[in-house]
């Protein structure tokens, strides 16, 4: 939805500033094609004051210029106060505020204004009388709408940077997602053989069917009952194969969502875990604290088993070589959310990876791909609509896992 959006978005935007620009350009020669009228009258007004012989007549046009100019003053919205000698208020227009010259304290704010007029623009002196006068409201509207475009303009960058962003890890991930599905679906032909081949085996090796085809039990059909350990082996590793391959053909797609219980999950994999740590030559302890009650997730039950798969296996690779433990515990639920969390008590993720952890193609490790994680989100947010964040520990790492509640999610 967002990515559908958001050309649109950048459209809009755009448009802004384009009305904008227009909208101030016609704002700004409206204000100079008024300015030039008006001072065309002040001039023509002046030059005849000036040109008059009779004193009386110059000084009633003198009072004509000066009436006229205020006037203009009050039309464009230029606030200005006039003061007599000793500074005291006679004549308010435009003032940003509401004050009463003739109000003792009205009086004392209308000359404080008056100070922050003159630092601006000088006072004019007309007899005994001073005119003090600032920008009109419209100018100091006029001079954001500026910044106003540049930080639109700043937004579209950023938001085209981010679209670009978007664009290639999108792009990465569709390929990743081509890559699983055609890894799965070159595995699924062996593997069928294989399964096939171990299905035969095991017929064979039962001691009644060597003895029924007239040929002589070896070594390995010795033992009655059960196929041999080395076969139930091959099948395990086999079904294992199986189910990785399920796994990467569920990713580039979009999965049937039911009810899964995540203490199901967390104890399957104990077991499987618990029976290979002798193997890795540590001394770690796998723990379950996700009571049987805990609410059921709404969830694709290989694909989670996947992400908690590989969130173990981080904390297990973590503790190489050391004791330690990896736990996974319920947390309550949250706004029809269930959170899970994964910890361990290894030496935690170094302070410059924090925010690189879940990149594709990031990793720690030497060896390291850099897919697990990157994985263990896109199968959590992207595909169960859930949230997946490393969490702030004194020791060792801390994985928060919140997925939508089932029963409610189904409401």
């Amino acid at each position: 939805m967002t990515r559908r959006v958001f050309p649109y978005a950048i459209a809009v935007a755009f448009a802004a500033v384009i009305v904008s620009f227009l909208v101030y350009t016609q704002q700004m020669a409206n204000a100079l094609r008024m300015d030039a009228a008006v001072f065309g009258r002040i001039y023509a007004l002046t030059f005849q004051a000036t040109g008059a012989q009779d004193p009386e007549e110059q000084q009633r046009l003198t009072d004509r210029v000066l009436f006229e100019v205020l006037g203009e003053m009050n039309r464009l919205e230029i606030p200005v106060v006039v003061t007599d000698a000793d500074g005291n208020p006679t004549s308010v227009a435009n003032l940003p505020f509401d004050a009463d010259r003739r109000d003792p304290e009205g009086a004392e704010r209308i000359r404080a204004y008056v100070a922050e007029l003159d630092d601006r623009m000088p006072p004019v002196t007309a007899h005994d009388l001073r005119i003090h006068f600032g920008e009109p409201i419209f100018l100091r509207r006029l001079k954001w709408i500026p910044w106003l475009q540049a930080s639109i303009l700043l937004m579209l960058v950023a938001a085209g940077a981010w679209a670009v962003l978007a664009s290639v890890r999108g792009e990465r991930e569709r390929i990743w997602s081509a890559m699983a599905r055609e890894s799965a679906h070159q595995m699924g032909t062996p593997l069928s053989s294989l399964v096939g081949w171990l299905e035969q085996l095991e017929v064979e090796m039962q001691p009644e069917a060597a003895a029924g085809d007239g040929r002589s039990p070896t070594a390995a059909t010795a033992v009655p009952g059960a196929p041999p350990e080395l076969i139930l082996e091959m099948k395990a590793d086999t079904d294992r194969l199986l189910k990785v391959s399920r796994r990467f053909e569920l990713i580039g797609q979009h999965p049937r969502l039911d009810e899964v219980d995540i203490a199901d999950v967390a104890n399957r994999l104990r077991r499987y875990f618990q029976a290979r740590l002798p193997s890795l030559g540590s001394r770690v302890s796998l723990i379950v604290e996700v009571p049987p009650d805990a609410p059921r997730v709404l969830g694709n039950e290989t694909l989670l088993e996947w992400a908690f798969e590989n969130l173990i296996k981080n904390a297990l690779d973590a503790l190489a070589g050391r004791e330690g433990r990896v736990v996974i515990e319920y947390d309550g639920e949250h706004s029809d959310r269930a959170a899970f969390r994964v910890f361990d008590t290894g030496p935690g993720v170094p302070a410059g990876h924090r925010k690189q952890i879940f990149d594709i193609g990031f990793s720690t490790k030497e060896s390291g791909w850099g897919v697990g994680l990157s994985l263990t989100r896109r199968i959590i947010q992207e595909m169960h609509d859930g949230t997946i964040m490393l969490e702030h520990s004194d020791s060792g790492a801390s994985f928060r896992v919140e997925l939508p509640v089932a029963e409610r999610s189904a409401l």
